[in-house]
């Protein structure tokens, strides 16, 4: 049987055990799940946790990662084993960084062009200024010719932000969504894509500790999470934003369903619940698995390092 990840959204649930099984009381409800059953227990929100679970849980050899309610990360606890890390990790450091952060900018490039063209296909009206999309495929280009990291990170944010000032084009200007922004988020699209990265990110950096990697030592991109970033940039089109964007359109977000106030736009309860789900089927973890163990076999000079493309 394959284990999954469990997902406790929201606020307010209390989290305990028994040898067997995970249980889950919220709102007046009890749900028993296996405590075999699980790979990973990622919990969003603020909620009760007894500590005997934790102890629980990590003798199961079970991940536990913890997000902010708008899916900013902030941490795991893993068990003991997974802290053999001085080989890989060696590695790691020691690495020449250009050709890495090289293969990750031009992927998540190519990523973002090959999502504006498919939405240009599918949209009846046009969502494209004239000559940005040969603006950015010029971007890619110019890739090639660049010697600097820091030169690799200034084309890899234009195009980012051009890629979200386009797709914006895609959802009804009634929610403010024209750009991304760092937290606190202030409109519902915003959240709801940073709710879909932060289960993106915990997924990855699942893989990533399993194989001993230091989540935040990145070639491109530099802090908190930063070589995560680098992986999962390429993946985001397909894993997260068409996935939003498809239930935001569909009539996903309503009235209730999210609040805004002066400070952050807070979703609701019930449309976190649907997005766990939503999530949880888009993002792909075979892949994940994958790229992070390709990204290993580079760093041991076994294979010639590339990232993962999805059939879309």
């Amino acid at each position: 049987m394959k284990k999954k990840w469990k997902i406790i959204g929201g606020f307010g649930a209390h989290i305990k055990s028994n040898r067997d099984n995970l249980i889950i009381y919220y709102k007046g409800s009890i749900k028993e799940i296996p405590i075999n059953e699980i790979s990973h227990l990622l919990i969003i929100g603020g909620h009760n946790l007894h500590t005997s679970t934790i102890s629980t849980l990590i003798n199961q050899g079970i991940f536990i990662s913890f997000c902010e309610s708008d899916g900013e990360p902030i941490g795991y606890i893993s068990p003991y084993n997974y802290n053999s890390y001085e080989e890989i990790q060696r590695l790691q450091e020691t690495t020449l960084p250009y050709s890495y952060a090289f293969t990750c900018a031009r992927a998540s490039i190519n990523a973002r062009i090959k999502a504006i063209e498919r939405y240009t296909k599918i949209t009846p009206e046009t969502i494209l200024f004239s000559g940005e999309l040969e603006i950015i495929k010029g971007y890619a280009e110019e890739l090639k010719n660049l010697v600097k990291i820091e030169e690799l990170r200034r084309i890899d944010k234009l195009v980012h932000d051009m890629y979200y000032e386009i797709i914006s084009r895609l959802i009804s200007p009634s929610y403010n969504f024209n750009r991304r922004y760092k937290r606190p988020y202030q409109d519902p699209v915003n959240a709801i894509l940073s709710f879909g990265y932060g289960m993106l990110i915990a997924t990855c950096k699942k893989s990533l500790i399993a194989e001993h990697l230091n989540p935040s030592k990145g070639f491109l991109n530099q802090g908190n999470n930063s070589l995560i970033i680098d992986l999962i940039s390429s993946f985001k089109p397909d894993m997260i934003d068409k996935h939003s964007i498809e239930f935001i359109n569909k009539g996903g977000l309503n009235q209730g369903s999210y609040d805004l106030n002066k400070d952050r736009c807070i979703l609701s309860e019930n449309i976190i619940n649907k997005l766990i789900p939503l999530f949880q089927n888009s993002i792909n973890q075979e892949i994940l698995d994958l790229q992070i163990k390709l990204l290993v076999q580079a760093l041991r000079n076994e294979k010639n390092f590339e990232i993962l493309q999805l059939n879309s």
